[in-house]
């Protein structure tokens, strides 16, 4: 799995910027889909409760969804464990743990319910990731995984508002 990991890795980073984004993007959507088994299992064993955060149509939810909330998140589920996890001789390099470690920090911030949970673990797998495949400029591996972020919320945002 490392090795299939690592050739993936090779092949993206002779992409583009832009096509790099567009196939991170994408992937954050693609993964949730992985975890939509736990999903429905847990749905049925302690019932259904999907629910996300109860947000706002106005400019001021769309500023704090799109554009305050991928800044702090990236900040403090990605930024902050890898400088941790990089400066701790234990798991110094370890990205497999730190990706890990920073998707479930990610997933638990998103609180609203196991499901949620689960689903924003998925999500945060695919961030924790991005910041990782950037990590040699850390001013642009925190710029794309926010900008990534931004643009997941923006998108359900953007469905919130036509399904009301």
């Amino acid at each position: 799995m490392k090795k299939l990991i690592w050739r993936l890795t090779l092949k993206l980073k002779r992409k583009s910027l832009v096509t790099q984004i567009a196939i991170f993007y994408a992937l954050s959507f693609l993964i949730v889909l992985s975890v939509m088994p736990l999903i429905l299992l847990s749905d049925s064993i302690i019932g259904e409760n999907n629910n996300g955060p109860d947000i706002g149509l106005g400019i001021g939810s769309w500023i704090f969804a799109v554009l305050i909330v991928p800044i702090v998140e990236t900040f403090l589920g990605q930024q902050l464990p890898f400088k941790l996890l990089q400066n701790w001789d234990l798991t110094k390099n370890k990205y497999g743990i730190y990706i890990l470690v920073s998707a479930v920090i990610f997933g638990l911030f998103h609180y609203y319910s196991l499901q949620y949970i689960l689903f924003a673990f998925s999500i945060g797998l695919i961030l924790s990731y991005t910041y990782f495949f950037y990590s040699k400029s850390p001013k642009l591996a925190f710029g794309i995984t926010a900008l990534i972020h931004g643009l997941r919320n923006m998108m359900t945002f953007i469905i919130i508002a036509f399904d009301t």
